[in-house]
C-alpha cells in the first residue's frame, strides 16, 4: 500500500441549539431528519418530508430508557417542554464529516458507533441523520448531523442537565476528546477498507498547517445552496476550499520534495562509504558494470564495417570492455586496502565474478 496522507476534508463540532437564537430543537430535529414533526409548543409543524439529500436516519436511547425516547416527536417535544428558561440550551448538535470513499453502509456504522458513544458517555437520547452532498456542491460531502439533549435520560423520562460540555475549563477539553472518538471511529473504518488516508482531530493550527477558514451556512443558506442559488455565505466557503486546495496541493509536493531529498542522501551516503564487506565490494563492482554490458548488448543491432573488419558497435564494446576492465581493477585494488588495513594484514580474497563480458 502506499504511504499514509491526512486527509484535509476532517471536520468534527459541537454547537448548542439555544432558545436565545429563537429556535425550536423540534424544527432543528424535523430539517435535518427529513421528517414531518408536530411542535406542541408553539403549535406548529415543521414538514421536511420531501427535502432531498438524507441518507439515513435513526434514533438512540439508553437501554433502560421509555420507549418514547426512541421516536423523535415525543423525544424532542420532551427535550423542549423539559426546559423553562428563555435562553435555555435545549440540545447540542455535532457536525461530523464522513469519508465518500467509504461504502454507505460503512458510513452509516461510523455514525451509529459514534452516536452510541454519546449514549454511553453522557446517557442522553441521539438523533442522527447523514446527509449526501448538494448537487452544486462538493461530492464528496458526506456528513452526520448528531442531536443529543442536554439532560440525561433516566427510565421515568428528561432528568439532570450534563454540564460537562458547559463548563469553561471542561467544555473545551471535552469538545477535544469528542473529536479525537470520532476520528479514532472513522480512522479503524479506513484501515478496514484499505484506504491510504487518515484523519487528524487536531486543528490545522495545533498542527501547524495554515488554512483559510469557512463558515456555518446555516438552514436558509443550505436549502439556497441546494436550490442552485448561490449565497454570500457559500461564496466564502468557495473561495477558501479554492485557495486550501492550492496550500493542500503545495504542501504534497513538499513532502515529495522531502522525501526525494532523504533518498538522494541516503543513495550519496552509501555510494561515499566503503564496502561494508567484501560481498558488498563485489555488488558494487557488479552494479557499477552493468551499465557498460547493456550498451554493449542493446546498441549492436546496426552492423557498420569499415577497413578493420569489426562494426562500430564491436569497437565501442572493446573500448567498454577495457574501461571496464580498468575500473574494477582499481576498485578491486581500493577495497584489498581497505580490508588489510581493517583486518590486521589478514587479507580477504576478492575475486571478481567471472561473468559473461567481464574479462579477467
Amino acid at each position: 500500500m502506499s504511504a499514509i496522507s491526512t486527509a484535509s476534508w476532517y471536520h468534527c463540532s459541537v454547537k448548542p441549539v439555544s432558545r436565545s437564537a429563537d429556535r425550536s430543537v423540534v424544527a432543528a430535529a424535523a430539517y435535518r431528519l427529513g421528517e414531518r414533526l408536530h411542535d406542541e409548543l408553539y403549535q406548529a409543524v415543521h414538514d421536511y418530508t420531501r427535502r432531498r439529500g438524507v441518507e439515513f436516519t435513526f434514533t438512540l436511547a439508553p437501554v433502560d430508557a421509555p420507549p418514547w425516547a426512541h421516536e423523535p416527536e415525543a423525544l424532542w417535544n420532551a427535550a423542549e417542554r423539559a426546559e423553562t428558561r428563555k435562553n435555555s440550551t435545549l440540545a447540542r448538535e455535532v457536525e461530523l464529516a464522513l469519508p465518500s470513499l467509504l461504502e454507505p453502509a460503512d458510513r452509516q456504522r461510523i455514525a451509529e458507533q459514534f452516536a452510541a458513544a454519546l449514549v454511553e458517555r453522557y446517557n442522553v437520547a441521539v438523533s442522527v441523520a447523514i446527509h449526501d452532498p448538494s448537487k452544486h456542491g462538493d461530492d464528496r460531502n458526506y456528513h452526520a448531523h448528531i442531536l443529543f439533549t442536554t439532560r440525561e435520560m433516566t427510565p421515568e423520562g428528561l432528568g439532570k442537565k450534563t454540564r460537562v460540555l458547559d463548563d469553561r475549563k471542561t467544555g473545551p477539553q471535552e469538545v477535544t476528546k469528542l473529536r479525537e472518538l470520532a476520528a479514532d471511529i472513522i480512522n479503524q473504518h479506513l484501515a478496514a477498507a484499505n484506504a491510504d488516508i487518515r484523519v487528524d482531530h487536531r486543528s490545522f493550527k495545533n498542527r501547524g498547517i495554515e488554512r483559510e477558514p469557512t463558515t456555518h451556512l446555516g438552514p436558509a443558506a443550505t436549502e439556497m445552496e441546494r436550490r442552485g442559488e448561490q449565497t454570500e455565505r457559500g461564496e466564502i466557503n468557495r473561495q477558501a476550499a479554492e485557495v486550501n486546495h492550492e496550500v493542500a496541493q503545495n504542501e504534497s509536493l513538499l513532502a515529495e520534495r522531502h522525501r526525494l531529498d532523504k533518498a538522494i542522501e541516503a543513495e550519496r551516503e552509501r555510494i561515499s562509504s566503503p564496502p561494508a564487506d567484501p560481498e558488498d565490494a563485489l555488488e558494487r563492482m557488479r552494479e557499477a558494470a552493468e551499465p557498460f554490458r547493456e550498451a554493449i548488448e542493446t546498441r549492436g543491432a546496426v552492423p557498420n564495417i569499415e577497413s578493420d573488419g569489426l562494426t562500430w558497435w564491436q569497437r565501442l564494446g572493446m573500448r567498454l570492455a577495457e574501461k571496464t576492465r580498468a575500473f574494477a581493477m582499481a576498485l578491486a585494488e581500493k577495497v584489498r586496502s581497505y580490508w588489510q588495513s581493517r583486518e590486521q594484514g589478514r587479507s580477504p580474497q576478492l575475486e571478481p565474478d567471472n561473468e559473461k563480458g567481464m574479462d579477467r
